[in-house]
Order: C-alpha cells, then sequence, then structure tokens
C-alpha cells in the first residue's frame, strides 16, 4: 500500500513538474517569476504547512524523544555524508569549486521542495511533516554557516541570525502550541492549513521551471554526477539505515517507525536547490551544481521507492 503512494505521489510530481518545466519555456514563468515562486514557497507557504502541523498535533513523550533523536543524527548524516563527498571527489580528481560543490550536494539534500510534499503524502496524520522539519534545522544551520563559508572560499562568515527565518519561527511558534495545547479559531485554522497545502505543487512547478531552465546535454554529460548520485541516492541511505537500525537496537534506544523512515528519506533526497543558488552568488561552480541537481533530481524518481522498499524489509526483521 505505501509503495503505491509513493509511486503515485512521484507520479504526479512528475506531472506538475513537466507542467513548471513547460510553463517556462512557454514564458509564463520567467527567471524572475521562477526566483519569487522559491520565495513564496520558502517564506510564506511552508512555514505555515510547519506551522498547522505542530499546532494541529498532541504532545507525546514519545514524539518529542523521536525528535529530538532524528535532530541529532541528522547532524551525524550530514557529517558522514561529507566524508563520503570529500572522499568521491578526491577519486574523481576534482579541485577547488568542483570539489566543494561536489562535497556540499553530497551533503544536503532537496528537503524542502522535494521532501517535505513527499512526507507529507506517505505519513498524512502530519508526524512525517514534524520529523522533517526537525531534520531541517539541522540541515540548515549547517548549509547557511558551513555551506556559505566554504562556498564563498572563506570570505562570508553567515552568523546565527542566519537561521532565523519564517521556517525557525514556525517551528518555534508551532512547538509551543504542541506543548501548551493551544489551539487556532477554526476560519484560521482552515484558512492557514489551506496555505500551507499549497506547498507541494508550489514546489514541484518550481522544481520544473528551474529543470526546464538547463542545458539538459552538458548537465547529463558531467561525469562527477553519476557517482555523486550512486553515493546520495542509495549508498549512504543504506548505509545510515543499516547503522541506525542495528546500532540503535544494540544500545538500546528505541526510534519511532516514522522518524526512522524520515531520517533515511531525507538522506537520500536529491542534490539541494539552494547550494545552486548559493554557488551562483558567489561565483562557485553553479554549472556543476545545476547539472547535479539535474540528474539527481530525475535518478530519484528510480531511487525513492527503492529506498522505500529497503526500509519495510528492514523494518520487518525486526
Amino acid at each position: 500500500m505505501a509503495i503505491e503512494i509513493i509511486l503515485r505521489q512521484l507520479l504526479i510530481f512528475a506531472i506538475l513538474i513537466a507542467i513548471g518545466a513547460i510553463a517556462f519555456h512557454a514564458k509564463v514563468i520567467s527567471s524572475e517569476i521562477r526566483n519569487n515562486l522559491s520565495r513564496i514557497v520558502i517564506d510564506l507557504t511552508l512555514p505555515f504547512l510547519i506551522f498547522t502541523t505542530f499546532s494541529g498535533m498532541e504532545a507525546q513523550t514519545g514524539l518529542l524523544k523521536s525528535g529530538l533523536l532524528v535532530f541529532v543524527l541528522a547532524f551525524a548524516n550530514l557529517f558522514f555524508l561529507h566524508f563520503i563527498g570529500l572522499f568521491s571527489s578526491k577519486i574523481l580528481g576534482l579541485t577547488d569549486a568542483s570539489k566543494t560543490v561536489h562535497t556540499l550536494h553530497t551533503m544536503f539534500g532537496n528537503i524542502v521542495f522535494l521532501a517535505f510534499p513527499l512526507l507529507d503524502a506517505l505519513f498524512p496524520n502530519g508526524v512525517g511533516v514534524f520529523y522533517g522539519a526537525v531534520y531541517q534545522l539541522a540541515s540548515n544551520s549547517v548549509t547557511f554557516t558551513y555551506g556559505v563559508y566554504k562556498l564563498s572560499n572563506g570570505t562570508q562568515k553567515s552568523g546565527w541570525r542566519s537561521l532565523i527565518n519564517f521556517n525557525t519561527m514556525a517551528l518555534g511558534l508551532g512547538a509551543v502550541f504542541l506543548v501548551t495545547g493551544l489551539s487556532l479559531p477554526s476560519p484560521v485554522k482552515v484558512a492557514f492549513e489551506g496555505l500551507g497545502k499549497c506547498t507541494s505543487p508550489l514546489s514541484m512547478v518550481y522544481i520544473g521551471a528551474l529543470l526546464g531552465g538547463m542545458n539538459i546535454l552538458k548537465a547529463i554529460k558531467q561525469k562527477s554526477v553519476y557517482l555523486l548520485s550512486f553515493n546520495k541516492l542509495l549508498l549512504a541511505p543504506i548505509l545510515f539505515a543499516f547503522a541506525y537500525f542495528y546500532g540503535l537496537n544494540f544500545i538500546g534506544v528505541e526510534m519511532d517507525r516514522t522518524a526512522f523512515f524520515v531520517l533515511i528519506l531525507q538522506a537520500a533526497m536529491p542534490c539541494q536547490t539552494i547550494i545552486v543558488v548559493l554557488s551562483q552568488r558567489f561565483n562557485s561552480n553553479h554549472e556543476l551544481a545545476a547539472s547535479n541537481l539535474f540528474v539527481t533530481t530525475i535518478l530519484s524518481v528510480f531511487t525513492l521507492p527503492i529506498i522505500y522498499v529497503f526500509l519495510e524489509w528492514l523494518i520487518k526483521l525486526q
């Protein structure tokens, strides 16, 4: 049943991505509109999705413990993905800007534009988005500090203020509602939830418009992207799944099933879009970043179901 949901959802995503690409080529969506669409998703609809998800849930000890565990292990994911990226870039002989982009794209996945809509569909009770938001907090804290520092070649240092944004504020306010049991008036709740649900279709249209503006032939000719794709979309998630499944059981730490799935699926997401934007801003190798984004996004349509089936198989061993 779950695999049917993920395949159906990926098909819906593919249709919406195609619409976004067609709209870009038809000049319905310009580069300026595309960039504004990204801001609308990140700064408007996603915060409402996070807030309504948190505020609509009941605080449970197990939920909060698993959330904290996801937050900690998200840093572990990033730490080991960093070294996988460094090792593979050495094998490929990449240097300077190409090495930086390759390593950062191995670390950071598309946890906003693809993961949130997928988690919302797979776990409709809101728990998936809850854990996804916790993972996002950990990932963003590294992206806008270490990621910015590396892409700018050490010239830019983004401090803790960069972590204060609409998403973290929505997460914090939602956490207050979650812990205190506060609730929104019905009209406000319906309006906020409706806005939050726009995140999924708008995200896919944005990805389509972004991919539609890329040089496909140039993207698929980048040899390094295929090793990156294998490491990021298959190898690392499978290794993490085995490590956490047996490691946590060995030390007697219980982890919610949904939290486990979210933790691994987040690690299996295609390359992060913000790295493309940042690499352009800091004159890094943005062409390689765009290629990474294009190829891994296309391949993830096939690899995400594989990872999900693998996780279900692993869980059944318990």
